[in-house]
């Protein structure tokens, strides 16, 4: 009985300090000084424009230079990650995986677009580790990063939060977003935040295409 009450006890007190972790992170990140951008005040309002009009010029997984104009005529499906982000990320990709899985029929007219914070580490054979974790190839999936500024006016575009935090102390701190576009590049929705109902999420995903 003692032993059972020991073992108890250092969960609780393992609970304890987890918790205390986690708010004094928050707490630390909030208020630090010269942040980049606070992810913490995400806009909840759907901001309207054409993904042909994002300026700057990305490199995909296949090393290939591309410019979003060179998705015209495709829809699209926008998100954006760290690639070693192991928080939200894994599960922003496994929403698209699934969602593929239960929509094949997307890729014969769609792309689906990730676009990395990462502009530290945008060599292609990275970018294919990246997708090949989440068991998803071919060149519907594009993994897109650039230099430091270009990657800055995307997210300003799209009004996102982002930190990757400086000199090797990588933070992973982003909005989470989808980003839905027709073929002719205007966006028709945005999906703010991970949806836990996801076959509601899938089904407003799927009529926003």
């Amino acid at each position: 009985m003692q032993a059972n009450n020991s073992k108890r006890l250092w969960a609780l007190r393992a609970v304890g300090i987890f918790l205390m972790a986690g708010t004094a992170y928050i707490a630390w990140y909030t208020m630090s000084a010269g942040k980049p951008r606070d992810f913490w005040r995400d806009k909840v309002t759907a901001r309207r424009g054409s993904l042909l009009n994002v300026a700057g010029t990305f490199t995909d997984q296949f090393g290939k230079k591309v410019t979003m104009k060179d998705f015209e005529g495709q829809n699209t499906i926008s998100t954006f990650v760290f690639k070693d982000c192991t928080m939200s990320c894994p599960i922003i990709m496994n929403d698209l995986r699934l969602f593929d899985k239960a929509n094949p029929d997307f890729q014969k007219t769609g792309t689906y677009l990730i676009f990395t914070f990462e502009d530290h580490r945008q060599s292609p054979e990275e970018l294919q580790e990246f997708l090949k974790r989440y068991r998803v190839q071919g060149d519907k999936w594009r993994v897109l990063t650039s230099d430091a500024q270009t990657i800055r006016n995307l997210a300003d575009t799209f009004e996102l939060q982002y930190n990757k935090g400086e000199k090797g102390n990588y933070i992973y701190a982003h909005s989470n977003v989808f980003i839905v576009a027709n073929r002719k590049g205007a966006v028709t929705n945005e999906f703010r935040g991970l949806e836990q109902d996801k076959v509601k999420f899938f089904d407003e995903l799927k009529k926003s295409l």
